[in-house]
């Protein structure tokens, strides 16, 4: 799991950046005639990339918190392990120590070398289940910030384009780009 976090922050990253990327092209665009301070051409760049802010700051969250949550159930998962394995409950110290070099693992799989038991082997078992499904919510996460930078791309690409570029494009796109081509000649 931490190499998708480690990826998460990859991502979130050059999200960032683009945005940054972005701010400062909307600055330089400014110098432009006709697309100055207020101007159209400059509130429809400046928010759009107040929206992109905020869906980023947005996704950021829920990523946060969905990873709150699987570092939560890990850790009530090596509980609930360590009890069923040695009949008792384990202190905080322990359970981190744990987490944090692996262990959990071992003991589990002790346990089935032991043959401790299958009722308890299969709710084991089904906990990795859920363990794999939250990996596979966190995988979606991330495609929906690569989803934010797809867009951020796009508008970036967009915003090049001059007047009469978008225009063509529009034309192209409803099917009356020979009427177009034709007529601006």
């Amino acid at each position: 799991m931490e190499k998708e976090v480690d990826e998460v922050g990859k991502v979130a990253r050059f999200i960032k950046a683009k945005i940054e990327e972005l701010d400062r092209e909307n600055l330089a665009n400014r110098q432009k005639s006709g697309c100055g301070k207020g101007s159209a051409v400059d509130r429809s760049r400046t928010g759009t990339t107040i929206s992109l802010k905020k869906k980023f700051k947005d996704k950021m969250a829920e990523f946060r918190v969905l990873r709150e949550n699987i570092h939560q159930e890990n850790r009530e998962v090596v509980e609930r392990r360590v009890f069923t394995v040695t009949g008792t409950r384990a202190d905080e110290e322990t359970i981190d120590r744990l987490i944090e070099t692996g262990d959990s693992e071992q003991i589990f799989q002790k346990a089935i070398q032991e043959e401790q038991g299958r009722g308890q082997i299969m709710d084991t078992v089904a906990e990795i289940q859920e363990r794999h499904d939250a990996v596979r919510e966190l995988e979606r996460k991330l495609q929906d910030l690569q989803l934010v930078s797809n867009v951020i791309d796009h508008a970036k690409r967009e915003t090049r384009l001059s007047k009469g570029q978008r225009v063509y494009r529009r034309a192209q796109a409803s099917g009356h780009a020979l009427r177009f081509s034709s007529f601006s000649s």
